[in-house]
């Protein structure tokens, strides 16, 4: 998209989401520059000055290049007007799924990378108000490094007309701190072992959090989008395994993939099955979409009793393949579903997290 400093902004400006924020007004008290297009350049060329952006690497300086150009790039479909305000709110959480769609078939860490940019580009201005903000700030490190979510951030508050600069300014300097006093600015902070960082991102432990590994057994949830090969990738490296299958029951029982009513029956006898195997500390493979994290948090919250290690095996493929091996039994438009809803399993969810693109 954006191959070097000289991005082709006709061409880009012709895209229906760029032509969508050319289109998209916002609040004048913060945005008096107008509509989210002409924000974004001036972010982009706020982002190109600062000397911390200078002093990257070129991998990094393209990498903070494409997520200036999308970090508001969900702002058409969030904006609302209450009481006279214009506002977007989740503007960035939808923000990073929109991003993914556009970037799909890009390299798969870079993209993440992009996509965890676009989500978090507001935390330097707003962490302070989190309940926790080291928490929020060591878990944003796991997706990123804060030095880069900061230094957009910081081109976002300079790419803007408005009165609160200075205050922004201020609040983007505090965050800047917190990350560098708990070692998460340059780099994500280190643990003990990974089952301190699993009960760290799934509970309120504090950092340092150091708890011996007592995990029994393993349990190895697959992940993707319907299509993607997690059936392959259970053949090829879990075959040993036991496999609880979400498809292989809606076989069993004869119940349709499209029959809404009938999936609890599916998912009650899934998790039957898996306690069965949690009872005897038994390893075992979960396989089925578990496309959003609220999903995975779902099993792994009635499983951990057990003291399982996690591992979350995410599986991907590109668009055309996925619609190409499931067109027979899915339709394009539930495909299409599926990937908007999609939330990539993140450093923390589980023990283990393995990307198999």
């Amino acid at each position: 998209m954006i191959t070097n400093l000289d991005a082709d902004w006709p061409a880009l400006q012709s895209t229906d989401w760029a032509a969508d924020m050319q289109q998209c007004l916002q609040e004048p008290e913060y945005h008096a520059e107008g509509d989210v297009w002409t924000h974004t350049r001036m972010v982009m060329d706020a982002l190109i000055a600062l000397p911390e952006y200078q002093a990257l690497p070129p991998d990094d300086q393209n990498l903070l290049l494409h997520a200036a150009l999308l970090h508001d790039v969900a702002k058409p479909v969030c904006t609302i007007i209450e009481n006279g305000k214009i506002s977007s709110p989740r503007h960035a959480k939808i923000g990073e799924k929109i991003a993914r769609e556009i970037l799909w078939d890009f390299d798969f860490a870079f993209r993440e990378n992009v996509c965890a940019l676009v989500r978090l580009h507001g935390l330097p201005i707003w962490g302070l108000e989190k309940a926790d903000p080291v928490r929020a700030a060591i878990l944003a490190g796991w997706r990123v490094r804060n030095e880069l979510t900061y230094i957009l951030a910081k081109a976002d508050v300079l790419g803007r007309i408005c009165e609160t600069q200075n205050e922004l300014m201020y609040r983007l300097e505090l965050y800047r701190e917190i990350c560098l006093e708990n070692d998460c600015f340059y780099n994500a902070r280190e643990w003990y072992n990974d089952h301190s960082r699993f009960r760290y991102f799934w509970s309120e432990e504090t950092y340092p959090s150091e708890i011996f590994d007592d995990t029994t057994h393993e349990i190895v949830m697959m992940c993707g989008i319907a299509g993607s090969g997690k059936d392959t990738a259970y053949q090829k490296h879990y075959a040993h395994l036991p496999l609880v299958s979400l498809d292989n029951i809606r076989q069993e029982l004869k119940i349709k993939p499209d029959d809404k009513g009938a999936q609890g029956k599916v998912a009650q006898v899934a998790y039957e099955r898996a306690k069965e195997f949690c009872r005897r500390k038994q390893s075992f493979v979960w396989n089925s979409t578990n496309l959003t994290s609220e999903m995975r948090a779902r099993l792994i919250g009635t499983l951990r009793v057990y003291d399982p290690r996690f591992t979350i095996v995410y599986v991907e493929a590109s668009q055309n393949d996925i619609f190409q091996r499931r067109k027979a039994d899915i339709k394009a438009a539930v495909l299409e579903r599926m990937i908007q809803q999609l939330e990539v399993p993140l450093v923390g969810e589980a023990h283990a997290v393995r990307y198999v693109v």
